[in-house]
Order: C-alpha cells, then structure tokens, then sequence
C-alpha cells in the first residue's frame, strides 16, 4: 500500500510539472519519484518517470544515471535512449547524444522525439537508413496506408524526403536535374566568354571547351588566354574545329557588353549560360554570379561531386576570401583587376547591382576541397577611440567579476575603456561587496537599476550615461578569450564605416560553440544561432564559422555598436522587447538604414548560458517569448522570413545547413530578382 500511495503521489506531481514546465515543479516530482524508486528499484517504468523528472528538473548528469538504470533493467526501452541523449545534449556531449538518439531509432523507427532531437541537432546524415531523393518520396507515399499514426509520421518523411544528408551531397548533386530559365534574356547579343588558361593542363581546357559546345545557348564566342605551349597541343585544334572558340596570347580586348569569366578546369552545366543570359536580361545587373561545387571524374564511372559552395547574397567581406570565388560570373564590360578575380569582382560589384544565380551551373575539376578562412584581416585599430561597455547584472557576482578581469586583461588600452555594470535589484551581500570594489577602478561606474527586469530598458539607461564613441553591450555571464578586442572594434569603424554592429563568436564552457552569427526564417521558426551545439573546431560550410562576413544579426550577449548610430535608431526598444529579440529588432533596424551586421569570429567570448537553455522554460516563459516574436514579426514581416546570407539550396527545416534541397524554380526566380535589388540585405518594416 506504501509503494502505491508513493506512486499516486509521483504521478500527481508529475502531472502538476508537466502542466507548468516549471523547473521548481519538477524537483518536487523528481523528490517524488525518487522516493519510489529507492523502494521499487527493479521497475524499468518507474526508473524511466524519475530519470524524466531528473532531466526536465536541469539534472542532466543524474538524469543520465538513471537512465542507464532503465537500459539495464530493460535494453531495448527507445524512450530511455531518446531521454539519455538528450541529457548527454545537455552536458554538450554531442557524439554522445547523437549515438543515444540513433540508438533509439533503430529500436523505434517510427521514434518521432529521437528523430526530430537529430534533426534539431545537426545530425541528419546519422539517422538510421536516411530516407532522400525521388525513391523516397515514393516509398514515403506508400507508407501512407498504413495506420493513422504511422501515417503521420510518414507525412513528415515525404516532406523529409527530398533533403539529403550533407555528407549525401553527390547523391543529392546526380539526382537534382537542372533545367532552363523561363528565357535567355531579351536583348542579349553573343556573350563573350573569357577563359585564363594560363598554366592548365590541356585536359583540364578540353572539358571546359566541351562544356561550351554542348551548351543550350548558341551564341557565344570564347576567347582563350594560354601559352604558345598549349596552343601548339592537340588542344589548340578545337579552335580549327569549333569556329567560336578562338586562343589569344595577350590581354583581351575592350568589349561593352557582357562577358562570362572562366578558369580552365571549370565544367559548365548545359544550361549555364541560358541562366546567365536570363539573369542579364532580367535583372541588368552590373555582376552576376552562380553556385558551383567540385568534381572529380572517372572514365568508367563518370564523375563524383564534393565540396559545393553555395554563395550568399553579394557580401563583399565574403568574397575578400579567395576560397569562395565565384568559378564562374558575369561582367557588363571590361573592368579593372589586374587579373585578381577577386578585384575584378569588387570593382564589378563598384557599378551597380549584383544578381545571385542559386544554381550549381559550375564544377570546378580537382576533387574535393578544404575550407578554412584565409583572408582574415589583421589590421588592428591605431585611433584612440573610446569603447564603453555596459554590462547588466544581478546577483551574479562570481561571473561578473570574471567577466569584467577578462576585459580589462585582454585589451590592448584598457584605460580607454569605461565600464557601465547596471545592477538591477542585486540584494546579496557578496554581489554589493563585488560592486564596491569594481566602482575604485577609474571609468567603471555602478548603475542602480530600481526596477522590474527589463533588458532593454536596462542597457538604454546605461548609454544614456556615456559620451564614449563605441557601445558594447555585453552579459555579465561572459568571459573574453581574445586579445586585441578592443583594436579589432576600433578597426571595423576605421575600415568600414557603414557597419552597423558587430557581434562575436560565443563558446560554451566545455568548449561548444553557442553563437557564430544568427539565422532568419528557417520554415518559419525564430532566429536560429549558428553553430549551436557544434564542436568548437567545426568551421562549418564552406569555413563560415571562422569567417569575418556579414549576417542578418547578432546576438545581445555581444553587440557593439557606435553611440551615435544607437542615439539615431532610438535605442533599444524597451516597450515591446522587454527580454527576448530586442537585439534581433535592434539588427533589423540598423539594416532599415542600409547598415551592414557583422560577424567577427576574432572575437571570441566564453558564454555561460546553459547549454540546455530552453529546455526548462516555464509555460509562462514560453508564451512570453512567443508573444515577443509575433510582436517581432507583426513589425517587420518578411524579414523576419529572409535571410540573405543562407543559399536556397539548404534545409529550410530542422537545424541549419544540416541538408541540401533543389529549391523551386519560383523561388530561385525570386531570389534573383530580390539579390539584384540595389541593397539585397536592406529590409523594410511590414507595410
């Protein structure tokens, strides 16, 4: 009778949690079943209520425990898997979680948790016997008559269907079929194509000269730059063969109209120039560039596809990075370069607008490639600009204290640097001890915030007080890693005047990353930080982890901006953003003045927010920060749907970049249109 009362009482408990999700709730219920299980200790159900009510109470290593107790009472109990990654995700161990999950699917295929905890993961290409491509969809349909559940679960797959894993990314190349434009642009005459063959092997010319003749578009002419050696090869005789193709020695002539740049070695999709000639016409872009990837081919077995890069919209900090160079654009005219692509592109770009074509209509022969930045800039700041740095706290004392000793240690003019720390209610004696001692320092003021938390309130009091030229907002719950800080600040003002705000790389203490830029618009989600939960030597596609770029936003842990931008837009808005997305809104607005935001991955920063956060919200949390994203998107719309920088051909679902889709022809028209527009990552308030 004891044991059952203790399970009623359990189980009550738990109901009262699970209608909360308060975390306090969950410790009594985890106090409740744990009494239970200290009297049942061979019930496999028992143990699993406990290990649930651990997990969802922020118990993740105990939670781990006592799910490995279920596993040994009862293997093959998917539900104790599924809980047990999601603990180890807790603890950022992610090999260890993403093992967990696969386990469970190869107990319960029809696992939706453990399946969508991957997804959300990063981890498509781990799940059991991945389903992708036109077969798929097929067997997908298929399975829609079996029963109701199980019907759901495969709706989701046909939606699934058509995403490959990016480890797939071959299968996904040889099964997406690229077809024509709707046109091949009106009043286009012959496209001049240029092609520097200067030092390639003949057999890397002869496929692309291949590729040219086999195009869909006739009219064309080819000029080739190369030595006199490759002229006098068997390759020269194309030019005696195919009249449009013509080898020169010396720099190319003037020309007025469009032309096409190519590197020897580049294999053109049969519909490339079409594509090139429509977007021309289009749009009268000024530079238009596509996708392209790297090819590696077999005579028997033909070729194999790696390494696809699949370009932003025109960022000019992206393209300072020779590694990501278009394989093929077009120019209107001559322009000056000097025959460095990457200038030419920047001067291209200099003239007016910049279409994107989101179409991998070249591969560049060679095999595969390894990504990793190579054009970070090194140029610190000289100028003697003053950085304020406002920090909001309560009650955090140990954290602040580091946070602040980091700053200080790490900057190259730490007497130039006034520290604005807003405690808002701190009541504990250490904490007031703490800010006692930091108010000696010259240029570090204590704040005395008397009010209900709100962060944006709380940081715009805190400017209010400082004529310093540089603003950085920054949580108390932070460590900086980097040396040279406060220059690399200084430096993006002296280089670049029309950024608006820069954000940093976040890691989590056991060394994940936690923020590398942020993500708007995933199939309708919130912003998404890029890089969560990856490992910290991860540099992502096509290095952009370790990239300086430009972004759609920044985080509010690290945001620095100019005083006087911030001054113009109003500050933060404390009215509608009292906790969540007053850093995304304050992004959106400095990009509604045509300011650039950038991610600096110089700058590196330890973060300690939980690397579960989220998982132990309250209801009431939830519906508050979903009524602050409705408040974000009733105000800017669609930008809160469009982000520039992330290529159509990634997963819009699930966790980003974690699979490759063929986007619609619609929306690769679309996207064109909106990438030629005179300032693509400008955005407008909803009308």
């Amino acid at each position: 009778m004891k044991n059952l009362l203790g399970i009623a009482s359990a189980r009550l408990a738990s109901r009262r949690a699970k209608k909360t999700q308060d975390v306090r709730d969950w410790l009594l219920a985890a106090d409740a079943w744990g009494r239970v299980v200290r009297t049942v200790r061979r019930s496999s159900r028992i143990w699993l209520q406990y290990a649930h009510a651990l997990r969802r109470s922020g118990q993740s290593v105990e939670a781990g425990d006592a799910y490995r107790r279920v596993l040994a009472l009862k293997p093959g109990t998917a539900a104790a898997w599924t809980g047990l990654g999601i603990a180890f995700k807790a603890q950022g161990q992610r090999s260890a979680a993403i093992d967990a999950f696969v386990q469970a699917l190869r107990i319960d295929p029809l696992s939706r948790s453990a399946r969508e905890e991957l997804l959300r993961y990063g981890a498509r290409g781990a799940v059991p016997e991945a389903a992708h491509g036109r077969a798929a969809i097929a067997d997908a349909l298929a399975g829609l008559r079996l029963s109701l559940d199980q019907a759901n679960i495969w709706r989701d797959e046909v939606e699934q269907a058509g995403i490959f894993p990016a480890l797939d990314y071959d299968a996904f190349r040889k099964q997406s079929i690229i077809g024509p434009p709707p046109g091949e642009g009106a009043g286009l005459d012959c496209l001049s194509i240029r092609i520097d063959a200067r030092g390639a092997a003949p057999a890397r010319l002869r496929a692309t000269l291949r590729s040219l003749i086999v195009q869909s578009r006739w009219n064309w002419r080819a000029e080739v730059l190369s030595s006199s050696d490759l002229r006098e090869s068997p390759i020269g005789s194309m030019a005696h063969v195919e009249p449009r193709i013509h080898f020169i020695d010396a720099a190319w002539a003037d020309e007025s109209g469009y032309i096409l740049h190519l590197e020897a070695g580049t294999v053109l999709n049969p519909h490339a120039l079409a594509w090139f000639g429509w977007t021309a016409g289009e749009t009268g872009c000024s530079l238009a560039y596509c996708d392209h990837d790297h090819m590696a081919q077999d005579w028997k077995y033909g070729a194999s596809y790696s390494a696809p890069v699949l370009q932003p919209v025109y960022d000019p900090y992206w393209f300072d990075d020779a590694l990501v160079c278009p394989a093929a654009f077009l120019t209107f005219g001559d322009v000056p370069g000097g025959g460095d692509r990457r200038t030419v592109l920047r001067s291209a770009a200099a003239r007016g607008t910049v279409a994107h074509i989101p179409r991998i209509l070249a591969s560049n022969m060679g095999g595969s490639v390894s990504f990793v930045a190579s054009a970070m800039p090194e140029g610190l700041g000289a100028a003697a600009r003053s950085i304020a740095v406002v920090i909001p706290t309560r009650d955090n004392p140990a954290l602040l204290e580091r946070c602040v000793a980091s700053l200080l240690a790490k900057a190259d003019n730490p007497q130039q640097i006034e520290i604005l720390i807003v405690s808002n209610r701190s009541a504990h004696a250490e904490t007031h001890a703490l800010l006692g001692q930091l108010a000696k320092r010259p240029l570090t003021r204590i704040l005395n915030f008397d009010e209900p938390f709100n962060w944006s309130r709380a940081n715009n009091v805190a400017a209010q007080e400082t004529n310093a030229e540089i603003l950085l907002f920054l949580n108390d719950d932070t460590e900086m890693l980097s040396s040279h800080w406060d220059s690399l600040l200084i430096a993006t003002w002296e280089n670049d005047d029309k950024v608006g705000a820069v954000g940093a790389r976040l890691l989590y203490p056991s060394g994940g990353v936690q923020h590398a830029g942020i993500i708007l618009g995933l199939d309708g989600d919130g912003p998404q930080h890029e890089a969560r939960w990856q490992n910290a030597d991860e540099c992502g596609p096509h290095g952009r982890w370790l990239r300086l770029r430009t972004t759609s936003a920044v985080t509010g842990a690290f945001l620095a901006m100019p005083r006087q931008l911030f001054v113009q837009v109003g500050g933060f808005n404390e009215l509608d953003f009292a906790i969540a997305y007053n850093d995304i809104d304050m992004c959106l607005r400095l990009r509604e003045l045509g300011r650039v935001i950038l991610y600096d991955p110089r700058l590196i920063l330890t973060h300690y927010e939980s690397v579960s956060r989220g998982a132990n919200l309250t209801s009431q949390m939830l519906e508050w920060d979903q009524s602050e994203l409705h408040t974000l998107y009733m105000g800017w719309g669609d930008a809160c749907l469009r982000d520039p920088g992330y290529n159509p051909h990634f997963a819009t679902g699930g966790y980003p970049f974690d699979g490759y889709r063929d986007p619609p022809l619609e929306e690769i028209l679309r996207h064109v249109r909106h990438s030629a527009s005179p300032e693509p990552w400008r955005v407008a308030r909803r009308s």
